[in-house]
C-alpha cells in the first residue's frame, strides 16, 4: 500500500516587477480583483477559479490570465492534486493535449523544482507541491 501526501497548492506571491510590452508593470497594482494578503502579499484564487483553470477554463485576474502548472510525471499528486477540486483524474489527459495548453495558460513540469519555477515564471500562477514551500516568488494559498 503506497501512502502519498496531499498535494499543497501554491499561489505566486506578489511585490515583483515585471516588463510586459517593454514597460515596468508593479505586480501589486495588478490584482485589483484578486485578494491579496498584506502581510504576505501572496495572490489569493477562489476554489472556483482553481476547478476551471484545471478544466481547462481561461480565468482572467484584472484583465490578466491566471496560468496553472501541473505535472505530467508525478500522477499521484496530481491525481490527488485534481481529486481535491473534485475533478476526474482523466482531466489531466485533456489538459496535456498542446490546444488545451495553449488556450488555457496551462504549463506541464516534470518535477517540483520545475513546478516551483514554472509558479515563479508565469506570475499570476497557481501549481502544488509536497511539502509547503515558503520563498520570495511563492507561498501555500490553500
Amino acid at each position: 500500500m503506497s501512502c502519498w501526501a496531499q498535494p499543497v497548492w501554491h499561489c505566486s506571491r506578489n511585490g515583483q516587477e515585471t516588463a510586459q510590452n517593454n514597460a515596468v508593470v508593479t505586480k501589486e497594482n495588478d490584482f485589483s480583483i484578486a485578494t491579496i494578503n498584506a502581510s504576505t502579499n501572496v495572490i489569493g484564487v477562489s476554489i472556483n477559479d482553481l476547478i476551471d483553470i484545471y478544466s481547462g477554463v481561461p480565468v482572467r485576474v484584472s484583465g490578466i490570465p491566471l496560468s496553472a502548472c501541473f505535472s505530467l510525471s508525478d500522477r499521484a499528486m496530481t491525481a490527488a492534486a485534481l481529486t481535491s477540486l473534485g475533478l476526474q483524474t482523466t482531466t489531466i489527459q485533456a489538459l496535456a493535449r498542446k490546444s488545451s495548453i495553449i488556450q488555457s495558460n496551462l504549463y506541464p513540469v516534470e518535477n517540483e523544482l520545475q513546478m516551483a519555477k514554472c509558479i515563479t515564471q508565469h506570475f499570476p500562477a497557481v501549481g502544488y507541491l509536497q511539502t509547503p514551500t515558503n520563498t520570495d516568488d511563492i507561498q501555500p494559498c490553500f
